[in-house]
């Protein structure tokens, strides 16, 4: 997909996107910015030809695994971030599941190129809502704008985030399951994926305030101020998100463990009870002469072994019910069998 922005004069954008304008290509001019993702080979060596941008770096620019840095290959300057870009997964689609791909810009003197493997927020968001002073013939100014709007999608998917993980949260609370835990667990890739990103985005910013080039302004220096500070306030809501999220599954994780020990608990007073009534049925079962050999002797015996499973099972419940732990001060552990000691006054 190739799409070409150009501002005039007055201030206008003009834009010409492939699919919709047949004559795209023609439109490639000095001072105009390309939009190249997810593009074919032809459009490569399309965009190559029309920008002097060499076809090697295009393609070095469009590699998914290319790492965040800022470079200089003759009259192309290059910078490389990291931005968000969406995968669907059809198993779960309530859930966004979001990772980061390299956002690469290249410019030379009369040409502004911002090339992707993939689609992504960044430009559309920035051309929905540009920035002051935009103009497509300001390379410099331009790739601060687009980085400092990098920044901002972060913190704008990070919230997202943090909302969907409130939702899986609140269905937890009315019925523990599995898929709203993998859901979580989802959720916390993202934040991987996103805080990770942003940790890269912050060395090339922090780069690009010491590069001679982006200094020639000081309008330009404080926007990439303004875009650090952005980052590393994603940065910070990343880390806090991942914090609260790991410490929720932690607490479902106890929560699980200890639902499981309740029902071990409950089975285990079960069987001991209904061990009773076997025990006596057991014994009847011998070729020995027993008690109550009598007409009503099995009457006699299977009331003999309700009445004592009721009184096991009542014993059981209570003394089970009794042991629990209380947390904090001011709360006096209970003693089985034994009277706590009394302290001798001094």
């Amino acid at each position: 997909m190739i799409n070409v922005y150009l501002t005039t004069d007055a201030g206008e954008l003009q834009v010409w996107k492939s699919g919709v304008d047949a004559d795209v290509l023609e439109q490639i001019v000095p001072r105009a910015w390309i939009y190249l993702a997810e593009p074919t080979e032809s459009e490569i060596l399309s965009v190559s030809r029309a920008t002097k941008i060499p076809e090697s770096i295009l393609r070095k620019a469009l590699d998914e695994e290319e790492s965040a840095h800022i470079d200089e290959e003759g009259d192309v300057t290059i910078v490389v971030a990291d931005t968000p870009v969406f995968t669907a997964d059809p198993d779960r689609p309530h859930i966004s599941r979001y990772h980061t791909t390299p956002m690469s810009i290249l410019f030379n003197k009369d040409f502004f190129v911002c090339a992707c493997a993939r689609k992504n927020f960044v430009v559309p968001a920035f051309l929905a809502k540009t920035m002051k002073n935009f103009s497509t013939g300001k390379h410099f100014k331009l790739t601060i704008q687009l980085l400092f709007k990098n920044a901002s999608m972060f913190v704008t998917l990070l919230k997202q985030l943090d909302k969907e993980s409130e939702a899986v949260q609140a269905r937890l609370q009315e019925a523990l399951k599995n898929s709203e835990l993998f859901d979580l667990m989802n959720l916390g890739k993202s934040l991987v994926y996103l805080s990770t990103g942003l940790g890269a985005d912050l060395n090339v910013l922090e780069r690009l305030k010491n590069h001679e080039s982006f200094r020639q302004f000081p309008d330009d220096v404080a926007l990439i101020d303004d875009a650090i500070i952005e980052n590393r306030q994603a940065i910070e809501m990343s880390s806090i998100h991942r914090e609260i999220l790991n410490g929720t599954l932690d607490t479902y994780a106890s929560v699980i463990s200890n639902n499981v020990n309740t029902v071990m608990k409950t089975l285990t007073v079960v069987t001991i009870v209904l061990t009773v009534p076997m025990l006596i049925a057991s014994f009847f079962g011998m070729n020995y002469t027993l008690p109550f050999d009598v007409d009503h002797g099995f009457w006699i015996a299977f009331i003999l072994s309700i009445a004592l499973s009721i009184a096991l099972g009542a014993f059981l419940a209570n003394f089970s019910s009794r042991l629990n732990f209380h947390w904090g001060a001011g709360r006096p552990k209970k003693r089985f069998f034994r009277s706590p000691r009394k302290t001798p006054k001094k």
